[in-house]
């Protein structure tokens, strides 16, 4: 009896020590995670910027460097390999220079090169420029195909758009309704704030001339797609795909959405409300991904706001 009581005491000490180790893993993943996701923000810029003429241009490099450590760290400790590819996301997003609002990286350093200059100033509504954007959306695809990852374990599939939408109290729900629905509802929401937004801003601007319309709107549309892709991949289904079945979707999700939302400080709309309505989009589309498993509602409600974006800077290429 007394051999059965040690045998019952030790399989409980030693559950109790591996949920401990367990736990502990998870700490410094998390803490690991965060750090990651803030050194690759803006959020450093938006306080130089704020307080100071600018970030000096040693800053980024000390950002760069605190990511690689980080990415050295999971091939060192075996406790934060699950987090590898996910650092290695953000490495390629900041070194490119892609996504962070840092005037830094290959993709700036080309942008100011005379490269640069052509595809800003020969190409319609710069659309050089966004396709040039598109590099690290390519490096991170390349690096998932040569893994043997499928485009489903990325969300880069339709997924199932009739999925259910779990209930949020940030969306109003008491019950699960499908996302045909719920989507549909929240892409006119966003398109048409958008639109208001850039309503209210447009009389500052003068209208293009109704010859160039013709070139220049179509190429808007284009460039909405592009865009919509571009950001929804490379900010959002890459990065969260990698670490939502390591740390839970919640974790995963707030994740992504804080850093989409500082990286839209900078962007329209701006300011500290820009962050707070971009954050809340991305949070929506975020969860949308992981509900449907799939890419369909992020793109088509991400691409309807960017249609509606870069359309009135086609109309109104004064606009601020």
């Amino acid at each position: 009896m007394a051999r059965q009581v040690n045998v019952q005491d030790s399989i409980t000490t030693n559950v109790s020590i591996n949920l401990e180790k367990s736990q502990k893993t998870r700490r410094e993943m998390l803490a690991v995670s965060w750090t990651a996701i803030l050194l690759s923000s803006c959020i450093a810029v938006i306080f130089w910027r704020t307080f100071t003429p600018g970030e000096p241009e040693w800053w980024p490099w000390l950002h760069f460097i605190g990511l690689a450590l980080l990415f050295a760290l999971t091939c060192i400790r075996t406790s934060l390999k699950p987090l590898r590819s996910f650092l290695f996301v953000l490495l390629v997003i900041f070194g490119l220079g892609y996504g962070g609002g840092w005037k830094w990286g290959l993709i700036q350093f080309i942008i100011t090169s005379p490269v640069g200059n052509f595809l800003k100033t020969q190409t319609p509504l710069s659309i050089g420029l966004h396709l040039l954007r598109l590099l690290p959306a390519a490096v991170i695809l390349t690096f998932f195909l040569m893994k043997g990852r499928k485009r489903a374990e990325f969300f880069l599939i339709k997924g199932d758009v009739r999925a259910l939408v779990v209930p949020s109290k940030l969306l109003g729900m008491k019950k699960a309704e499908p996302w045909t629905r719920i989507g549909s509802i929240f892409s006119v929401i966003f398109t048409s704030g958008g639109f208001i937004f850039l309503l209210l801003r447009s009389n500052k601007g003068s209208i293009a001339d109704s010859m160039d319309l013709f070139v220049t709107v179509p190429v808007a549309v284009l460039i909405a797609g592009i865009n919509a892709f571009n950001e929804e991949f490379t900010l959002r289904a890459a990065p969260l795909s990698e670490i939502w079945q390591v740390l839970g979707k919640q974790q995963a999700l707030l994740i992504t959405t804080i850093y989409f939302g500082i990286g839209h400080y900078y962007g329209v709309p701006n300011g500290v409300i820009g962050v707070f309505l971009s954050a809340f989009l991305g949070w929506f589309l975020g969860k949308s991904l992981m509900e449907t498993k799939g890419f369909f509602w992020a793109w088509f409600i991400h691409v309807l706001q960017d249609i509606v974006i870069f359309t009135f800077y086609a109309v109104f290429p004064a606009m601020p």
